[in-house]
């Protein structure tokens, strides 16, 4: 993983726009390693990373809630 995720590490997009071009920010999420806020009506909704990034996060958060 590249270590912690930071906001300003995840590229804005408004939900309107991710909804246009949805294909090309899987692609590049999952071929460029890029992070995307999904902003609606100027406010963070959600976040779109990549599904090995997703389970690199969740694996992460289990060996740390086990310490």
């Amino acid at each position: 993983m590249r270590g912690r995720i930071r906001i300003k590490d995840l590229e804005p997009i408004t939900a309107t726009r991710a909804k246009v071009v949805f294909g090309d920010v899987l692609h590049q999420t999952s071929v460029d390693g890029k992070r995307f806020v999904v902003n609606r009506q100027g406010k963070p909704v959600s976040v779109i990373l990549s599904y090995r990034e997703y389970c690199e996060l969740i694996e992460e958060i289990s060996r740390v809630r086990k310490r």
